[in-house]
């Protein structure tokens, strides 16, 4: 009588092959997974860089201010700024003649063009200066 203590080779056969599509799938989760980790991380940087910038440009007096390029964050960036319009604060006055754009503030509106790492971004900016 033969007695039975083993696999049979079609056993081990498919026991590899369940193995091997269960490492295949894994590994396939594993790189999508690291992909978007980096993408993830490569657009908080972009995003950091550009709330750094914007709050870097509030803080600047941007009548002279054009053109700037840098490094940020490892990121090169490239900034344009433009002014859009130029007004006097509105009053409401007493007569009249005494209302409209005749404030003592010059209230300028920016166009700032940020290109970091290939991306665009537009904000706005407005700055007041007394000029009284």
């Amino acid at each position: 009588m033969r007695s039975n203590r083993g696999f049979t080779l079609i056993e081990v056969l498919i026991a590899s092959l369940i193995l091997f599509f269960a490492i295949l799938t894994l590994n396939a989760a594993f790189k999508q997974y690291t992909s978007y980790r980096l993408k993830q991380e490569k657009y908080a940087n972009i995003y950091i860089s550009v709330l750094s910038l914007k709050d870097k440009l509030e803080n600047e007096d941007l009548r002279g201010f054009t053109e700037q390029k840098g490094t940020i964050n490892g990121l090169n960036y490239d900034i344009t700024i433009r002014p859009l319009k130029n007004e006097k604060n509105y009053v409401y006055g007493q007569t009249a003649g005494s209302t409209g754009n005749k404030g003592q503030f010059d209230i300028t509106l920016y166009k700032a063009t940020l290109v970091i790492n290939g991306e665009t971004f537009t904000f706005f900016e407005t700055q007041y200066r007394k000029t009284r």
